[in-house]
Parts: C-alpha cells; structure tokens; sequence
C-alpha cells in the first residue's frame, strides 16, 4: 500500500506516527554525534529539509522523549552502542527564528521577547528546583511574562536557560537553533541591520563560544553571514555549505532517493521528466533534487509537473538588490541574460557574505542567489573562482521569470498589451506604452545613459512575459550578424511575430534618425533570419529619451 505523504508538517514524530512517506536521513545523526565540532551550521536553501531534519534531532537528543519508539527500523537503529548510548541522553533547547520579524528593532526586540517567553515556559519547573538560585528563579519568572526589557539581557536569555539546565539536570545542553539568519536578512530589508547583528552577535558568543555547559550546537539558515563577524566572534562554529562534502547527501534528496520514491508510486517511467524539472542541484559532486517539489508531484492525484517550490521568505531581498541596482551596475541586464541563457559565467562565490556589499557586489547577489536555490553550480566548484551558476530546472526558471514579471506593478496591462500585438492593434499597444511609462517610471530609472536601455529592454521583457500562451519571448540572442533585443515567436497559428529594437536618444531633436537606425540595424544585422519561418512579421523600433518615447512599426 502506498504510504500517506505529508507535505503541511515538518514534525519528525507526525511523520513517521502517520507512517507517512520518509526519505531516511536518519543517518545525519551519526554525523552529528561523530562531528568533533562544538558548534555546527548548515546554510541551505528554504524547504529542503533543515526544520524536518531539527525536529528529527530533537526527537532523538531530548530526554522528554525518552524511550519513545521513532527511530525503530530506520537506519540510525542499525549502528552500534555509542549512538545508541546517544539517544535522548541530553535536555534540548530547540528555537527557530523563522517568524522573528519586525519592521523595526523595537518590534524586533518584542517579538524576541515573546519568543523567550514561550521558550522559558516550557521549563517552569526550574522554579521549584533546589538546583536553582533564587536569583535565577526571579531571571526565568522575568523571561516567562516578558518583564524583561534590557536587550543585552535578552541576547544573553538562550546561554543563560543553557546553564539552568545544566545545573539542573547535571549534564551538557544541545541547542538546536533553526532559520538564524531570518531577522537578519528582513533587518537588512527594513533598514536596521546594524541593530539586529550586534544583538546576534551577543547571542552567538554567549551561547555558542566557550559554553562550557553546551554538548553540541546546530545552526541552520539560508546564507552565512560572517564578515561582520557573526561567526568569527564564535569561532568554533563550524560551517558546512552546500558546497562542501561532508554533509551533501542530508538536505533534499539524492537521485537513488528519488527513484526509489518514484517506483513506491508507480512512477517510475516519469523520472526523465521529473529529472528535468525537480533535479539539477550540485552539493559538492552530489546530485540534489528540491524535496518538497518530489513531495508534491508524488501527492498530486494528477501527477503534473508544475512549480511547486516557491521561496516566498527570501524574494523581496533577491528582488529588490536586482531592481534597485540598475543605476549602479549592469545587474539588470546580467539577470535578463540569466534567464535568457539559462547560466551566469564568472562568478566569484562569495562564502563568506557581507550584507553591507550586496547593492555593490554582483558575486555577492549571485551567491545569495545560490544559497536561496535559485542557482547552482554547474560542476563541482571545488575552486569557488570564475565559476558557471546555472538555472536548476524548469521549475526555478519558471520562479526567475515570475520573480523578473513581478518587479512591476501588477496594473501594467500586461495580458491587455499582448492582446494588442496578438491582434496587430499597434496604436493603443502605443498608447498603453506610453501611458506606463509616464505613469510608473522615474527619471532616475532612465538617465540617458546607456543603462536606460538595458531598463527599457527589461521592463519590455517583464511586461510581454506576464502571459507565455501565444508567443515565446526572447532576448540578446545571436541572430543573422548581431544580437537583437527582442524576438516574440508565436505559439500558434495566424497570429504575427515580432522584431522590436531599443534606441536611445542623443537628443530631443533625434527621435525620427533613431527610429531609422534602428530598422537599418535591424535589416542589416538579418535579425529575420530568426523569424523566416513565418507568415507575418512586424518590425518594431522604440526609440526613447528619458520618459519620452517613440514607436514605428513597418
């Protein structure tokens, strides 16, 4: 019989008591338990496994669960006395930061305080303990009903219930801390980062450096922050990225896994295809596919291979380093070439992140881009300089595109001016243009620099992609002798192509010689070679100057 797959719990223990489908990654401990590390941190892309893989820590660490039955015929049962020995020996201290987000760091310092309350009050017994000072005892009633103001105290609330403990049960504390870096990347957002990494940093350096009452310590989140010394302050935190080999098979699932998966169903015939849209991840040399898109294609009655994974945590940082750079960097143009060619060349991957550098680093942008698995390596990277970042699958390149067609607004008519080249009506697809234009873009979106072109050209790009029925929509692509800006080819029958070139304007008085320009660039470079296939073509030549336009077709 084919096993339940639950998608909407990260809960170890509900899993395997719903004897719902499980990829066995139990061994993951046995890492943990062999890793002489003090402290260990797994940077890795949203939903590939971090919460499921802390909650299964938990469960085998924490002497609450005690004798409990869920580890029984999975791998980690099959090894020897010393992990057995292991198993709920150690109180646990679990915390995920995932939710610790506010728009301010007042809020920011509430909504941790909340988060120690509902922490502390799991332990409310320590106030009847002997082992427990009454000093302590007045500290855990102060955390319990967020009396506590004072932020140092607060970043030192986690290494302070650590010693509690300690005392109390007379051994060493695991602390399992999940999505670290969420109030640090939305702080970044919201524009109080400084406040939020200096309270971080008491907090790591409390908790995780010399605690001599701490066992082990694991760290997940997406990025790792470090210049700022995050980590350096902590520095027997050991960091595993997706790019190292210790650890690469733990966190999304490997090809065997998936296959084995596929066959359970009686899926196995549709591999090729899942291949094509859920794998393509490099961690180190091993072959990753995302997990929560094979859970979901499993669990589809119709079996559609559709995007599933979407990171809605991380794409307003991602989005806004893109759009808000355009002034500064060619990055607008570098992501339109992404999506276009499906790769990025030359990157230098940035390992060692400093948040203060993204709006001026694209190796930075791009690495982050990597760690929210949207890219990866396109071969093992076992020199991170000059390396090929590529698109994973069909899946995130759908995600890419969707992110680029969101970056504006959602009233820009974008099916209502397809309409308009489906049906040739080029007036009001004018019309519309101009009325956008005026409406939505700034005067420093389109300097009369070069890079005003590359924002036209990508606004464009957004604004025909928001509907992919009726035509494939390319860009910057070799074509007769040159590259054009961008081709429509249609999907079906009895409707036009298209050829449309970008010029800008020198000056106001040059709007007619820069239409010219750009269909003699058009006829001499044959960009129509791309195109000869169909019946009818349109030729299209924008020029612009600023937030005035013209546009001619012949």
């Amino acid at each position: 019989m084919k096993r339940e797959i639950a998608t909407g719990t990260e809960d170890f223990k509900e899993i395997i008591e719903t004897n719902s489908l499980y990829i066995d990654k139990t061994l993951f401990i046995k890492e943990i338990i062999d890793d002489t590390s003090k402290t260990v941190c797994f940077p890795r892309p949203r939903r590939f496994g971090k919460t499921l893989n802390m909650s299964m820590l938990n469960y085998y660490f924490n002497l609450d669960y005690k004798d409990n039955k869920l580890f029984y015929g999975l791998n980690i049962s099959e090894l020897g006395e010393k992990y057995k020995e292991e198993a709920n020996k150690y109180p646990v201290i679990s915390i995920s930061f995932r939710e610790l987000k506010a728009d301010n760091y007042k809020d920011f310092l509430k909504s941790y305080k909340e988060l120690m309350a509902n922490l502390f009050s799991n332990y409310e017994y320590l106030l009847k303990s002997k082992a427990i000072n009454s000093n302590a005892k007045r500290k855990i009633n102060k955390f319990i009903n967020e009396k506590e103001n004072d932020g140092n105290r607060l970043a030192n609330a986690v290494s302070n219930l650590v010693r509690y403990l300690r005392k109390y049960y007379d051994i060493k504390v695991i602390v399992l801390l999940d999505e670290y870096d969420a109030p640090i990347l939305h702080a970044y957002e919201k524009g109080f980062y400084e406040e939020v990494i200096t309270f971080m940093k008491q907090l790591f350096v409390t908790t995780f450096k010399d605690n001599t009452d701490l066992r082990k310590g694991v760290i997940t989140g997406i990025s790792r922050i470090s210049k700022e010394n995050l980590f350096s302050d902590a520095n027997n935190i050991e960091v595993y990225n997706m790019t190292d080999s210790r650890y690469s098979t733990y966190f999304g699932f490997t090809e065997s896994e998936v296959q084995d998966a596929l066959k359970e169903y009686d899926l196995l015939d549709t591999f090729d295809n899942v291949k094509k849209w859920y794998d393509g991840y490099l961690f180190n040399k091993t072959i990753i596919y995302n997990p929560i898109s094979i859970l979901k294609y499993l669990k589809n009655e119709d079996h559609e291979l559709i995007t599933y994974w979407t990171n809605t945590g991380g794409v307003g940082l991602l989005k806004n380093l893109i759009y808000n750079a355009k002034d500064k960097t060619n990055l607008l143009t570098e992501f339109e070439d992404l999506i276009n060619k499906g790769y990025k060349e030359h990157v230098d991957i940035d390992l060692n992140m400093d948040l203060k550098s993204l709006k001026g680093d694209p190796n930075t942008v791009w690495t982050l881009f990597m760690f929210s698995g949207y890219l990866t390596p396109r071969e093992y990277a076992g020199n991170l300089k000059n390396v090929t970042l590529k698109i994973p699958n069909e899946e995130i390149k759908d995600n890419l595109t969707k992110m680029a067609t969101s970056w504006f607004k959602d009233d820009f008519k974008g099916n209502t001016m397809v309409s308009y080249l489906i049906n040739g009506t080029i007036d009001d697809f004018r019309n519309d243009l101009e009325s956008i234009v005026l409406e939505t873009f700034s005067y420093l979106d389109v300097p009369g620099t070069s890079a005003s072109e590359a924002f036209y050209h990508a606004f464009a790009m957004g604004l025909l992609r928001v509907d992919n029925t009726y035509y494939e929509v390319t860009s910057n692509r070799e074509s007769g002798f040159g590259r054009y800006d961008i081709i429509l080819k249609p999907k079906v029958n009895n409707i036009p192509a298209y050829i449309i070139e970008f010029k800008l304007v020198e000056d106001d008085s040059n709007f007619e010689k820069t239409i010219e320009k750009a269909f003699e660039q058009i006829e001499e470079m044959k960009y129509e070679v791309s195109v000869k296939d169909y019946d009818k073509v349109i030729k299209m030549a924008i020029a612009f100057k600023g937030k005035k336009l013209r546009l001619e077709t012949r």
